[in-house]
């Protein structure tokens, strides 16, 4: 078979057997190939069942294992794709023996933080190689949900009490909008970042951070990657944004770049407004857990950026389910 062969050609070694992986929220083609030589490693791409956003994004990802070199300390190893049958596979370094998170613990989620920061400061001059972030869907929720009945009634729905929610959202919104419109604002560092940073994306090995999934890489605010990462770390019970960031900034000071208050605040607001106009949506069939996971990353976010601008904090959100 030709798909075999050519993965083969790419490996250096015959397949012995291949097992399906699972794992992610999305439904792309994900696999473990077992060697002969003893190796194993890593396909992902899509094939026969894909959807149409697997078959977009996997030609992104794959140019930036190509042509992005700052990935390479972070990244597992490129090996190259294969493109037959009905399939187009990225053949990457088996990472499964890494140590996973959660747990998280203060030690692994600063190492993250300064690992990131350092990819951050190597991939600067690469931001050119990588299309521009446009903040479409990440600089208008908090005004979406002041201005669209339903995305409000969904956002509501979340809080255990909805009257307390409501008084809440109505005393801080007009504080809320005009910071999430800042996000995009071109005078702070602008650089190569993932975008879709979370746990399921990475993990530890010999104590540094393994960081996969690239299909979204951007040119975009630095502190994006961060701040979108932060309540994930919090929701599944590591440290605050509070915590982390300082450790963030020292790295990134330490290297000439520095970032205006206004960019803390806006990345803390649109982080908490991005997940507020999706988690309490209906769940996504092709994507049966992001609501669950949106609604994990919700709380801290909204803990975050209401302590970031002095604002009442919210009232409690319903139990995940």
């Amino acid at each position: 078979m030709d798909l075999r062969r050519q993965i083969e050609e790419k490996a250096g070694s015959p397949v012995r057997r291949a097992v399906r992986v699972f794992g992610g929220y999305g439904p792309s083609a994900t696999f473990r190939l077992f060697l002969e030589d003893g190796r194993t490693i890593f396909a992902k791409g899509a094939g026969k069942g894909s959807n149409t956003e697997n078959w977009r994004v996997l030609p992104i990802e794959e140019a930036v294992y190509r042509n992005i070199s700052a990935i390479a300390p972070i990244a597992p190893r490129y090996y190259g794709s294969v493109s037959v049958e009905g399939w187009h596979l990225l053949l990457l370094e088996d990472v499964s023996g890494a140590k996973k998170v959660p747990p998280w613990t203060e030690e692994l989620a600063l190492q993250a933080v300064r690992d990131i920061a350092a990819f951050h400061v190597r991939a600067v001059s690469e931001a050119g190689n990588v299309d521009k972030m446009t903040g479409k869907g990440v600089i208008d929720n908090w005004l979406s949900i002041k201005n669209n009945s339903d995305e409000r009634n969904y956002f509501l729905c979340l809080f255990q009490n909805r009257s307390e929610g409501e008084a809440w959202l109505d005393a801080v919104i007009d504080s809320l909008i005009p910071m999430e419109a800042e996000l995009m604002r071109p005078d702070q560092p602008w650089g190569f970042i993932h975008t879709d940073i979370r746990s399921d994306n990475l993990r530890f090995r010999d104590g540094n951070l393994v960081l996969f999934d690239w299909a979204l890489a951007l040119n975009g605010p630095l502190l994006f990657d961060a701040g979108f990462f932060f309540p994930s770390i919090e929701g599944e019970g590591g440290p605050t944004a509070e915590f982390l960031l300082p450790e963030y900034k020292k790295v990134m000071t330490a290297h000439g770049i520095q970032f205006p208050a206004f960019a803390e605040y806006s990345v803390a607001v649109a982080t908490a407004g991005f997940f507020a106009t999706r988690a309490g949506k209906p769940p996504i069939p092709m994507l049966p857990r992001l609501r669950s996971i949106q609604r994990l990353q919700l709380g801290p976010a909204l803990r975050w950026s209401c302590n970031i601008l002095g604002l009442p904090q919210p009232p409690e959100l319903r139990k995940n389910e």
